[in-house]
């Protein structure tokens, strides 16, 4: 089955032009920077995010009129604004992990400037400031933040994230410019990690096609030497999306290393059964040399998403593993998420 995967992934990454970003911006055909602070997503929401996509979309029916009376915005005054996610999984054997505490606050301190912040137990994680210009459509920003590379799905493990160096604590001191070229989105990336220096280049469009939705985008990752096996290699990506209706096709595929000997890729498919019921399947497969005969990792999770209110997330998972050292082995966690 695996050899028909890989082709029947670079036939639709070709054909439509896709493979994606977080369904969301898929699915309204519209970038990441509508609904987060930063530009190419991830972290803090906006306003907007909060009220016009997650209020009116994530909520259950049923409870959507009682939220939508009692709504009260993240503002806490004309120039402050704040968030907050904090992400626990309980395990079959009752056990609690606690992925993520943070805090946001983001300070408008004058037109087309502001300064964001993340706050979690050990400090101040995360802090940048960003001038926009023209309407928004483009931006520098200086500080600490999470670097730009392929998707931003939420599961920080999934070998795309966690193999490249982009898991759930990576933030880094350096500089970032973006430009919007005719609804294209290309941003750069100049960074610094201990003593090596890192280069990010990160290009991504929305667009329509009749009922479609479609995401398409590119990156690259250039560090000045080779850091470990999980920190910083040198890696080029190709990802997208496509919806139709209820349902949400997403994808990424990534070549790592100098001679691009490693092979990393991820799937999403996700259905909507409601506005605030949805099921998941996911699929990563990571091969170490490219030879999918030895050596692989592989995994599939299969998921429910329900939202009984937009801030309050529940997200029981299962994984079966297909290959590599927990081959065979299986895994069940309940994600309770509350996030604003």
């Amino acid at each position: 089955m695996r050899k028909f995967i890989f082709p029947f992934l670079i036939l639709l990454l070709i054909a439509s032009s896709a493979v994606t970003y977080p369904r969301l911006s898929v699915e309204h055909k519209a970038p990441c920077k509508n609904c987060h602070i930063s530009p190419n997503g991830g972290g803090m929401r906006t306003e907007f995010a909060n009220y016009a996509v997650a209020l009116n979309e994530l909520t259950l029916p049923s409870t959507k009129k009682i939220a939508v009376k009692n709504y009260k915005g993240p503002r806490l005054s004309e120039s402050v604004t704040f968030g907050f996610d904090t992400r626990h999984l309980i395990f079959d054997d009752g056990t609690l992990f606690r992925m993520q505490t943070d805090f946001f606050a983001n300070l408008e301190l004058f037109e087309n400037m502001n300064y964001t912040l993340r706050f979690s137990e050990t400090g101040i994680t995360e802090n940048y400031g960003m001038l926009t210009f023209d309407k928004q459509k483009h931006y520098v920003r200086f500080g600490r933040f999470a670097p730009s590379f392929g998707l931003k799905q939420s599961d920080h493990k999934s070998y795309s994230r966690e193999r490249l160096g982009h898991g759930s604590l990576n933030y880094l001191d350096g500089l970032g410019v973006g430009v919007d070229l005719s609804g294209v989105l290309v941003n750069a990336e100049f960074l610094s990690y201990g003593q090596q220096s890192l280069f990010l280049g990160h290009v991504m469009k929305n667009f329509h096609l009749n009922s479609f939705g479609l995401f398409a985008g590119a990156s690259v990752q250039l560090p000045e030497e080779e850091i470990g096996h999980d920190r910083f290699r040198q890696a080029k990506a190709i990802f997208g999306g496509l919806s139709y209706d209820r349902f949400t096709l997403m994808g990424e595929v990534d070549f790592v290393g100098n001679s691009s000997d490693t092979l990393i890729s991820y799937l999403n498919f996700t259905s909507r059964i409601e506005y605030g019921l949805y099921f998941i399947t996911e699929y990563n497969f990571f091969d170490g040399d490219r030879d999918v005969a030895d050596g692989t990792e592989e995994y599939y999770r299969f998921s429910v998403e329900l939202y009984p209110i937009s801030f309050f997330q529940i997200r029981p998972s299962y994984t079966y593993y297909t290959e590599g050292a927990l081959k065979d082995e299986t895994d069940f966690f309940v994600q309770v998420h509350f996030g604003y």
